[in-house]
């Protein structure tokens, strides 16, 4: 997300999505995010560890763009 988002501002309907006990709940998903400000090193970093599973298979990522 860009650095100035904040979750607060956004549709009550798609808070769900920023809130990890939410978003498991209700979508069944394990969600992180983050904001751009993480920068490209730490962004590849979360990608490369949250793509595989705890038996380190790899797994799908979804990228979500708000519009």
């Amino acid at each position: 997300m860009g650095e100035d988002f904040e979750v607060d501002q956004i549709a009550k309907s798609a808070q769900a999505v920023f809130d990890t006990v939410q978003a498991k709940l209700v979508f069944e998903a394990d969600v992180f995010w983050a904001r751009a400000s993480i920068g490209d090193e730490m962004l590849n970093l979360w990608l490369d560890t949250y793509q595989h599973s705890r038996s380190f298979r790899k797994r799908g990522i979804v990228e979500l763009e708000l519009s």
